[in-house]
């Protein structure tokens, strides 16, 4: 058996949490190839060294000095040896870094120093040997990944060592420039190699022992989910559950890898699994529920609109031509709706309502703001007669008008649309019905 496991921020966020780490690994002998983050926060008044290093760019950027940042970053990286007791030579690096810290300095190799030197120290704790991402991560100039490259390096890379240490986050483009990912990207590069490797699991350590049902700020205790299938993960996600970068999920899908998420601090939890072919081993309809505020809902009213071929192309064409992304597209006998990021549209809103009524000579356009929509996610959801009747009844109970429903064929998931005064409320009310009745 081969393990990829890949340690988020908050894991290696000082000595102390590199000691965990290097029990986790000491643990199980098939945890070979580890990725790691930079350095997140020991406490809430601390900072992430990603942060930093970005504040130091924008004060580069507008002829501020940054020395006062960037000794902070050192102090940590210092810190964290001395207290290990490591030899590398970090001060080193950090000159180097340092010594480039001019108008010149590319902004994906200075925002990647921070993984590039959490895994340097961790290499040396855990006697692994240390890959830099940019010789083995590697990207088309299109942003995709060069798969081919990819294992062909990591082929020869493991004849000599097959205990590596690698930074997550970055890797680079043919031309050998660095190329860094969104941020939460360690998850990507750890999935990447789980893939590459052919893993039998892809291991993601953090500090939350597993996926929780519902956002814990909102919901008390929320029931830790034990199994979850890649789609519902990805609905999950997209709603805004936080739970691991999106684009995570399709290295391993591809290869119906499972992802374990656990936790550094409580290492002794189950945590989740995630996988696909998932049996329907137990009693909860409902996987989770997630959500995000802030939408618009611009409506669209024209009669005998049923009777007219192309009418909603007309619309999404001008959404386009602004790239304002549609999350959700209701519709009526006379008319239809557009859900939108409020965000996305507040700088075009009266131009967007203008061509529109102009394009599909519509009888009225009218913009409702301040709407949250709110995901219930489960692969058993089809299964279950009713469970729409349920949500829909318990929310009315409780004085919750739903502006919008939305519902695909493969019933993965029930959306609604409430205003945003009432997003915890519902989330709450969803959570008792389905959760707290089972007591």
């Amino acid at each position: 058996m081969i393990k990829v496991v890949k340690f988020g921020g908050s894991s290696v966020a000082n000595s102390q949490q590199f000691k965990k780490v290097k029990r986790i690994i000491e643990k199980d002998d098939t945890r070979r190839f580890v990725v790691v983050s930079a350095s997140g926060r020991e406490c809430s008044e601390d900072n992430k060294i990603t942060d930093l290093l970005y504040l130091c760019h924008a004060h580069i950027k507008y002829n501020i000095n940054c020395d006062k940042i960037f000794k902070m970053i050192e102090e940590k990286f210092l810190r964290i040896a001395k207290d290990l007791g490591l030899h590398y030579n970090i001060e080193k690096e950090l000159s180097i870094i340092h010594s480039q810290l001019d108008k010149n300095i590319d902004l994906d190799y200075l925002v990647s120093r921070g993984e590039y030197l959490t895994a340097l120290l961790m290499a040396e704790y855990l006697n692994y040997e240390f890959v830099d991402a940019k010789d083995i991560i590697f990207f088309n100039y299109d942003g995709t990944f060069d798969y081919d490259k990819i294992k062909k390096v990591f082929n020869e890379i493991v004849k000599d060592s097959t205990r590596l240490v690698i930074p997550g986050f970055y890797g680079s483009l043919p031309n050998g420039n660095l190329k860094i990912m969104s941020r939460g990207g360690g998850d990507v590069s750890g999935s990447i190699l789980a893939n590459i490797i052919d893993a039998d699991v892809y291991e993601n350590w953090t500090d939350v022992s597993g996926i929780l049902m519902a956002d814990p700020r909102i919901v008390k205790n929320p029931r830790e989910i034990d199994i979850i299938n890649y789609s519902e993960l990805r609905e999950l996600s997209y709603m805004g559950a936080s739970i691991l970068h999106e684009e995570a999920i399709f290295p391993v899908k591809v290869k119906d890898i499972p992802i374990h998420i656990l936790n550094t601090n409580h290492p002794e939890s189950k945590g989740t699994i995630i996988k696909d072919n998932v049996k329907n081993d137990n009693d909860n309809i409902v996987t989770g529920i997630a959500g995000k505020k802030d939408f618009s809902i611009i409506t669209v009213k024209k009669n005998h609109m049923s009777n007219e071929i192309g009418l909603i192309k007309k619309a999404l064409d001008i959404f386009e031509r602004y790239r304002i992304s549609i999350e959700h597209i209701p519709t009526g006998i006379d008319s239809f709706s557009l859900i939108v990021e409020t965000e996305a549209i507040k700088p075009y809103v009266y131009e967007l309502v203008t061509e529109i009524k102009k394009k599909c000579q519509a009888d009225d356009v009218s913009v409702i703001d301040e709407i949250s929509l709110i995901a219930t996610v489960s692969r058993k959801m089809k299964n279950y007669p009713g469970i729409s009747g349920r949500l829909f009844t318990t929310l009315g109970n409780n004085g919750i008008n739903i502006v919008v429903i939305s519902q695909t064929s493969d019933e993965m998931n029930i959306i609604v649309g409430v205003h945003n005064k009432d997003y915890e409320q519902t989330i709450k009310v969803i959570y008792e019905e389905f959760e707290g009745n089972r007591y």
